[in-house]
């Protein structure tokens, strides 16, 4: 393909010149002879898709050879993507994604259209974040299904048309035209973004500790003045900040520094900060953000931008299988101080053979403990509560309550604090975080995070004193002269001071290994239930299985079944229908056969129900990205 482009503005694509291309290409960034352009860029999975359909629809072939049938082949993944027919044999687990996605490559020139007139008639604003937003519209596909039924009851209109409309009132709604402003988004943005985009500036976590501060006594102080000033009206610009507005951010940074919501980082800063400072700081908030904008939008490849509008499939090279479980993900604790190696695995599992009326029960593809009360599957496994479990094993719930915490959870923690021995390291621990590290912790580790939230139980007068210590370095002495106490005083503080945040550390780790026991035993009890579920879904019928695929695969065609769910003999929900009864039934007969327990009753379903369902989502997930590298 050639590579035109033109001087100024958004570079011109070549043209497509086959329906090969039109349906199977997306538009990429690219530099020639120092010049920005845009090329087509093939997309190997849709290429292939085409090959597929010509081999064995007999009339595909001139839908895509025919350069002036462009339309009806258009028309043709419009009429797949909203009522796909059955599937047939030779047709990918992933065809209703596909269609989209031929749909969304063959679009991608009016996407270009739309995003060239915005960013012509609105200069402050980036063709690179006109197209990318353009192109995110039409590669979600609910997004675009909607569209393309909207369209369907717009009489004589070209879709053409439609969809340019469409796109341009959406990158307006996106970028916010005629009150666009980087000091907006300056004061828009969230912490979390800012950090990123400092970060990605290569600024240093003490400096940016002060920025995002500074930044939160500049918003109010900005919006107050500016944005809500009687010289701006409604719907205008954000103006540009006034040099009063960085004097008076200055002076409230200065006078709440000490303030136990203020890092260690500000606290330990032993001059006042001024207002050209400020005025520094809030200028490379502003650079940072407007680079990470145009980062953000530059264009990318249809794989990024999927993965960005979270269409793609996780890739199982990365995935671990146990998250096809899902429910308890490692994520969602605070255990990054614990590594789960195998020795603490094997340590824990040895420690719950040692607890009292432990049970092996061989499974398959491994050894299950239980107790003989059944009370840690089915806390543990199935997820029943403490009353539902008294009911099904007909003991009373303080027992059971008594059990897991006396006979299980509490030697199970015993064995990880000896491994630990927390008590043997915080106290030095602690010394060493606050000679080294208090002016500018790590907050990425774990335990610098704990230590600075320790900080903030602390009183005023305590912080000051740890900031002159620790961050001006002054000796005892010399503090003790400006306090008007003896050396010995200031070090008495100082002492208790570090007794307060070495009891801090250690209730931090308290909670942290009650965390990662629960999390263990939770993984541990939730295995056996899975492998079963495998291998129940592996035993249904293949037209059961291949209607759960199409359904917990593919977002749009579920919700399409469930839009039409009063169709009560519609196929997809009588296989749905069969197949969650078969899973659940079978799982509550591999409970029955391994734990001799009836999860029968209505709340114990409910809790089968339940499980099935969270694991088919999650299960899936997992299974379409095995398919899609085969494909």
């Amino acid at each position: 393909m050639s590579t035109p482009f033109q001087r100024d503005g958004m570079p011109n694509p070549p043209q497509r010149s086959n329906n090969t291309d039109r349906f199977s290409t997306y538009l990429m960034v690219d530099n020639h002879q120092g010049r920005v352009v845009l090329q087509w860029i093939a997309e190997p999975r849709l290429r292939r898709n085409l090959q597929r359909y010509a081999a064995h629809d007999p009339h595909f072939p001139r839908l895509r050879d025919a350069g002036d049938l462009e339309e009806q082949l258009e028309q043709f993944w419009i009429n797949f993507a909203l009522n796909p027919p059955p599937p047939q044999e030779w047709e990918p687990a992933n065809r209703h994604e596909l269609a989209f996605q031929h749909l969304a490559s063959y679009y991608e020139s009016i996407c270009h259209q739309a995003a060239k007139a915005i960013a012509h008639k609105h200069s402050q604003v980036s063709w690179e974040e006109t197209l990318t937003i353009a192109r995110a519209f039409i590669y979600n596909p609910k997004k675009l299904a909607d569209i393309l039924r909207k369209f369907q009851t717009k009489g004589s209109a070209k879709l053409s048309t439609y969809l340019h409309e469409v796109l341009t009132r959406t990158i307006k709604s996106e970028t916010a035209v005629g009150r666009y402003s980087y000091w907006r988004l300056v004061c828009k943005t969230s912490e979390k973004k800012l950090l990123n985009a400092l970060e990605t500036a290569h600024y240093g976590q003490r400096e940016i500790s002060q920025i995002l501060f500074a930044q939160k006594y500049f918003t109010k102080v900005y919006f107050f003045n500016r944005v809500k000033g009687r010289t701006r009206r409604r719907g205008e610009t954000w103006p540009l900040p006034q040099p009063e507005d960085f004097a008076e951010t200055a002076h409230c940074y200065n006078a709440e520094r000490l303030l136990p919501s203020a890092p260690p980082e500000v606290a330990s800063n032993p001059h006042p900060v001024t207002a050209e400072q400020i005025q520094r700081w809030m200028e490379s908030c502003f650079e940072a953000v407007k680079e990470c904008k145009n980062l953000e939008y530059q264009t990318c490849s249809l794989d990024e931008l999927n993965a960005k509008l979270g269409i793609e499939i996780a890739d199982p090279k990365t995935e671990p299988e146990d998250s096809a479980w899902g429910e308890f993900g490692e994520d969602e604790l605070s255990l990054a101080w614990f590594n789960q190696t195998e020795e603490i695995k094997q340590l824990l599992e040895t420690e719950l053979k040692r607890c009292g009326n432990i049970i092996e029960v061989p499974l398959s593809e491994r050894i299950w403990l239980i107790d003989k009360a059944k009370i840690l599957p089915l806390k543990y496994g199935f997820g029943l509560t403490q009353k539902q479990i008294a009911v099904l094993c007909g003991i009373q719930q303080c027992k059971v309550s008594r059990d897991l915490t006396n006979k299980y959870t509490k030697p199970l923690l015993k064995a990880l604090t000896q491994l630990s021995q927390p008590e043997g390291w915080v106290s030095d621990y602690v010394t060493e975080w606050l000679q080294k590290y208090f002016p500018s912790p790590n907050r990425a580790d774990i335990i610098h995070a704990a230590l600075v939230e320790s900080l903030k139980q602390l009183t005023g007068a305590e912080r000051e004193l740890l900031s002159l210590r620790y961050g001006e370095k002054l000796v005892v002495s010399v503090i003790g002269d400006r306090w008007g106490c003896s050396a010995d005083e200031v070090k008495a503080k100082l002492a208790s001071i570090e007794t307060q945040l070495h009891i801090f550390l250690l209730n931090c780790i308290g909670k942290w290994m009650k965390e990662y026991v629960n999390h263990w035993l939770h993984i541990f009890y939730q295995t056996p239930l899975k492998e079963a579920l495998i291998h129940q879904l592996k035993g249904l019928p293949d037209s059961i299985q291949e209607g759960l695929q199409l359904y917990y695969k593919q977002s749009v065609l579920r919700e399409q079944i469930e839009q039409n769910r009063e169709e009560s003999e519609a196929p997809e929900l009588t296989l749905l229908w069969e197949g969650r009864c078969q899973l659940e039934e079978g799982l509550i007969q591999w409970t029955a056969d391994c734990l001799d327990i009836a999860l029968t009753g209505n709340e114990e379903r409910k809790k089968i129900n339940q499980i099935v369902e969270n694991w088919l989502k999650n299960f899936y997930v997992f299974e379409a990205g095995v398919q899609e590298n085969e494909i």
